[in-house]
């Protein structure tokens, strides 16, 4: 029996579902795209106005509420796995793996998890 083992991999990860305002930006385009909802070390999860294109790989900038691991911003390369329309307020969700991270960012990610996070 075969496994797909990156599936498998994404469930066991513990998301953390962020308890403050951290919004999102494409860095590429200067353009807002969302409010973070959760993260881990390998993904996240935002909502946001806008409905992004799956399968596209995303430089995002985490604009935090305050300082974190020295960080106002946490640079990170992602790739766009899925999209759901959130409701009919023209709101949707977005799922990315994160693919490109300095040991910086990561460790970032785990100081704001730390800050703001509640496990769930």
């Amino acid at each position: 029996m075969t496994h797909n083992c990156s599936r498998e991999h994404d469930r066991e990860l513990e998301r953390h579902t962020i308890n403050g305002d951290v919004d999102v930006y494409d860095s590429l385009r200067d353009l807002y795209v969302g409010r973070l909802v959760n993260i881990h070390t390998q993904g996240l999860m935002l909502m946001g106005d806008l409905a992004l294109d799956e399968d596209r790989i995303y430089t995002l900038d985490l604009h935090l509420p305050e300082p974190v691991n020295g960080q106002l911003v946490i640079q990170l390369g992602a790739d766009c796995l899925w999209t759901r329309e959130a409701d009919l307020t023209g709101k949707h969700w977005v799922g990315f793996s994160i693919i490109d991270a300095s040991p910086q960012s990561i460790e970032s990610i785990r100081a704001l998890v730390q800050l703001l996070g509640e496990a769930y």
